[in-house]
């Protein structure tokens, strides 16, 4: 068995991950056993068979630049050093047992995370209910969000059909999981029922609580599923009534000629009472 120690350049070491297949692909697609952001690697940068080493394509080895092709024994230990990132491979503990899949993905995702920048970070959103359009970034890995309508909960939200402490959602290395805390009205994922045993949530998977139904957001997974990332969008607004267009009245010059006829026209009358007074 190999463990894999992952670490990036102004980031703090992730947990290890032992791995027991007999063949182990260190790159950037969905079949790489350990998987590194696109932007440091290629699809199948590196392969491990038990003690042997062989790059798929030109990486850093040991401090060394070394081209596609090489391969060696992995011995007590080698480092590899794929843009920011290094991984140390060495033989695993006799105790260790093997990392879940699940956990490697979720490993990746963090990765990408730091990559990317806070705007990558997990996001949940509420879609129906209170606070409709509401967003919460979640916290950190291995911190906790509690949700309720009671002071006890980290992220309150006034709802009667929540209870005061509904549901608690965790950003852990195996993943974001949520867990029902004993809630009156329930908590589901996909319409799926949720007890006390953690449940993962992914990308775009609905959140039910109560009447409160959230939209999970996770950059990081759509990044590693290779899809361009784009602006959350907006919620849309009420355009405003616009009434019918109002008739535009220009101001308009007098025509001249109508001041001749306004005085031709006084002229005759003041010669007409002249006549009739003098008759």
């Amino acid at each position: 068995m190999l463990r894999f120690e992952i670490s990036e350049q102004d980031h703090g070491a992730l947990p290890p991950i032992d791995v027991d297949d007999d063949v182990v692909v260190i790159g950037s697609s969905t079949a790489a056993r350990i998987r590194l952001p696109a932007e440091v690697a290629r699809a199948a940068h590196v392969q491990l068979s038990r003690q042997t080493w062989t790059l798929l394509a030109e990486s850093k080895l040991g401090g060394l630049v070394r081209a596609a092709g090489d391969s060696g024994a992995i011995g007590h230990g080698i480092h590899l050093e794929l843009g920011k990132y290094r991984v140390r491979v060495t033989a695993a503990p006799a105790s260790a047992v093997a990392t879940p899949p699940a956990r490697t993905e979720s490993l990746a995702r963090e990765l990408v995370r730091n990559l990317l920048g806070d705007g990558a970070a997990p996001i949940l959103e509420i879609e129906r209910g209170t606070s409709a359009g509401t967003t919460r970034v979640l916290p950190p890995p291995e911190a906790t969000l509690v949700i309720g309508r009671g002071d006890e909960a980290t992220w309150v939200i006034l709802d009667e059909d929540l209870s005061r402490a509904h549901a608690e959602i965790r950003r852990g290395w195996d993943g974001v999981t949520v867990v029902d805390l004993g809630s009156k009205n329930g908590t589901r994922i996909d319409g799926v029922a949720v007890g006390d045993t953690p449940v993962e949530l992914h990308d775009g998977a609905t959140l039910t609580l109560g009447a409160v139904v959230m939209r999970f957001h996770d950059a990081a997974e759509r990044h590693l599923r290779g899809e361009t990332l784009e602006p959350k969008p907006v919620a849309a607004r009420a355009s405003p009534v616009v009434g019918a267009p109002r008739p535009v009245v220009r101001a308009t010059r007098p025509s001249p000629w109508s001041f001749v006829a306004f005085a031709a026209i006084a002229g005759l009358a003041v010669v007409a009472l002249i006549w009739i007074l003098a008759t």
